[in-house]
């Protein structure tokens, strides 16, 4: 399988063409959250080159466990454009098969944003990694050391997407098995996903170490839309309404939920229908061309309803699992393809093999900080609390 673009040239590509479009969404407790690309790619990239400050090396792997949403992305860009290898664990991995994972192969940071994220990793040696304890105050201060990096050593990341350029570096997932061990896995997929474009509006559900929202994030990236990502299917409904997306995106646990979500759906904060679900039967029931009365008819007719609970411009429609009757025949009367995502199989990945650990050359002038990490404070003593050894 060729190597696609570079996330770096791909930030680079849509930061240039689309740089105050907005890039990505996400719900907070009390209002949304949007960067346009412009920002991301600055964000990124100072990211990037801080995690190489801090002594990230290209090809070794980054632990990301962080909330799903903007400052995941952020991170796993970060990672990917510092040669880095993003790697996410699922909750519901056992802490031994974790041990076992991270002991075969070189990590040398590991991002967390709440101490609790660290009860997955407790067998695992990590004497050698290095602990990013991720909250606002500290991303900040990891970007603008990177920011400084960049400045003595311009080149760094044109220099790192060079020495990369043969190597894949989209994200690894844990994959617990069944009655076997453990596996890490690229996630890789086809289908609807090849077809997004620029100004589309994607509206994404699930977790971020779930592969149907990994390979959507990959290919958000390649197709410089917009992404509207929301966990639960709770948020769904605002997402819409905010955003009129082109795309929704659901994962197996949003798409089991769907058909409970549209009967419970308002519109303008009133419910699209007095008895939706007297409609959605009707509407199955006309698009299996069975026999209606002239009541069925007219509830069939009223379906017509629920089209602006979805935003009013959606094109595609696709479900991580399998689409019952209902949502078939929605999609068929309003007019939106059901699109599909396919999975390829899980291929269990040897990180240590694939992927050689390069140093970065050091910058040209040489500051007397390059070796720190960044410090709170003026005193050189004062090592900033979020970093610490792993295994202290």
């Amino acid at each position: 399988m060729p190597v696609q673009e570079s996330p770096l040239a791909r930030l680079t590509r849509h930061a240039r063409a689309r740089a105050l479009e907005v890039a990505v969404a996400e719900q907070g407790p009390t209002a949304w959250s949007t960067l346009t690309w412009n920002e991301l790619y600055r964000r990124v990239i100072d990211g990037a080159a801080g995690m190489i400050e801090a002594g990230v090396k290209p090809g070794s792997v980054v632990v990301v466990r962080v909330a799903t949403g903007i400052r995941l992305l952020e991170l796993e860009l970060a990672t990917r454009v510092a040669g880095a290898v993003p790697l996410l664990l699922p909750e519901h991995l056992d802490p031994q098969e974790v041990a076992r994972l991270l002991d075969e192969i070189e990590v040398r940071l590991v991002i967390v944003d709440d101490e609790s994220r660290l009860a997955l990793l407790q067998r695992a040696a990590l004497a050698d990694a290095q602990l990013f304890e991720c909250d606002d105050r500290s991303w900040e201060r990891l970007r603008g050391m990177g920011l400084e990096r960049r400045k003595r050593q311009p080149d760094v990341l044109d220099w790192v997407d060079r020495v990369r350029a043969d190597a894949p570096s989209s994200a690894v997932l844990g994959l617990p098995r069944e009655k076997a061990q453990a596996w890490l896995f690229r996630p890789e997929s086809s289908g609807t996903l090849s077809d997004l474009g620029p100004d589309d509006v994607v509206v994404l559900t699930g977790e971020a170490t779930d592969r149907f929202t990994t390979v959507v994030r990959d290919a958000h990236l390649g197709a410089g839309c917009a992404l509207v990502w929301v966990e639960t299917p709770a948020g769904l409904e605002e997402a819409l309404a905010r955003f009129s997306p082109t795309h929704v995106l659901l994962d197996h646990v949003a798409a089991r939920e769907l058909e409970q979500l549209i009967e419970a759906g308002t519109v303008d904060g009133a419910p699209w229908h007095p008895t939706p679900r007297e409609v959605l039967d009707a509407t199955s029931a006309r698009v299996a061309e069975a026999r209606l009365g002239s009541k069925a008819r007219k509830l069939a007719d009223e379906v017509s309803g629920l089209a602006p609970w979805w935003g009013g411009r959606l094109r595609v429609l696709v479900l991580d699992a399998r689409v019952n009757r209902t949502i078939s025949s929605l999609a068929t009367v309003l007019g939106v393809r059901l699109g599909r995502i396919a999975h390829h199989p899980a291929t269990r990945l040897d990180l240590a093999r694939e992927h050689a650990v390069v140093d970065v050359p050091a910058p040209t002038v040489v500051d007397t900080s390059t070796d720190s990490l960044p410090r709170r404070g003026g005193r050189a003593g004062d090592l900033d609390a979020a970093f610490s050894l792993a295994g202290t």
